[in-house]
């Protein structure tokens, strides 16, 4: 989430915004609709794209963004400042693979599309290999990304990538499984980008007012998740993402979003902001990605969390 690393009350947090996993057990999710033929199939065209790009990407990082990625790309790769376009990103990852050649490969445990099939979402489990001319180091990492669908295919929008834990689980935790047929705003007739912008900035502000924990509760989906939280499972659930954070003081987490993009149907959106955690031992900044879907209600809920650290902001 929006993450963080040197305050003891949050260093579970090492997120998006940030959370490790609750030791409670979590409620269980309602049982969604079953999806349709027609929506499983689009699902799986998002899968497959998901799958093409790992594959891709564990051959070559460099090859599978010049395909998979699109032209406005949001990258969030750990210690580094948030890289947007694919040119500065295949820039980025060009330089560090000149000091070590770096590949990465994952599988998703989790799709979902917006309505009009235009944008999607996906996340799960998967290693970074590095490799010099002596060494070869293996680690596992955790990812979040957002997808545009053009006419023709299907193109990375946003990507986070962050530490996960070893030995990642092979199935899903049970309230990350795939979704069922989503019950999503109807007549949306507003602009999608600046009221998941609005979203974002309340969820920034009930945090600082209330307290972490709560801005949480309020703010993530029934089956929302905090991914790159640096354990071994993603955190799954609205009671366990909560409960990870309710020790963070109100005005220890802030944040605010630079990018956003929304699918036409205004129903599924992503904000990517930077953040800021505030403690008795100083100061650390995080990047994230959030993933949020509008409900039937009309409000947005984040359905995904994910993020890590950044360098401290420029003068």
């Amino acid at each position: 989430m929006r993450a963080l690393p040197i305050l003891v009350v949050i260093a579970t947090a090492a997120c998006s915004h940030a959370a490790q996993p609750s030791t409670q057990t979590p409620a269980p999710a309602p049982t969604p609709a079953a999806l349709s033929p027609a929506q499983i199939a689009a699902r799986n065209t998002l899968l497959a794209a998901d799958s093409a790009l790992s594959f891709a990407a564990n051959h070559s990082l460099h090859d599978a963004l010049v395909a998979g990625a699109d032209d406005s790309i949001v990258m969030l790769m750990p210690a580094l400042p948030r890289v947007v376009g694919r040119a500065e990103v295949l820039a980025v990852i060009d330089s560090l693979n000149a000091v070590t050649n770096r590949t990465m490969s994952w599988r998703a445990i989790r799709a979902e599309l917006s309505s009009d099939g235009t944008r999607g979402y996906s996340y799960g489990y998967g290693r970074r290999v590095a490799r010099t001319d002596t060494l070869t180091s293996v680690a596992p990492i955790q990812y979040l990304s957002f997808w545009k669908r053009d006419s023709t295919a299907w193109k990375l929008e946003a990507w986070m990538v962050s530490a996960g834990g070893a030995d990642a689980p092979a199935s899903a935790p049970a309230l990350c499984a795939h979704p069922g047929a989503p019950e999503y705003a109807s007549r949306v007739s507003d602009d999608a980008i600046s009221t998941a912008r609005s979203a974002d900035l309340d969820f920034s502000a009930r945090s600082v007012k209330s307290g972490a924990g709560i801005a949480f509760a309020e703010f993530v989906a029934p089956d929302g998740a905090s991914i790159g939280t640096g354990s071994t499972e993603i955190t799954c659930g609205r009671d366990a993402v909560a409960q990870a954070l309710h020790d963070v003081a109100p005005g220890v987490l802030t944040w605010a979003p630079v990018v956003a993009d929304a699918a036409r149907s205004g129903d599924l959106a992503f904000t990517s902001g930077d953040a800021t955690i505030r403690g008795d031992e100083g100061v650390a900044y995080s990047k994230y990605l959030t993933i949020w879907k509008r409900s039937a209600n009309g409000k947005w809920y984040f359905v995904a969390d994910g993020g890590n650290s950044a360098p401290p902001p420029a003068p």
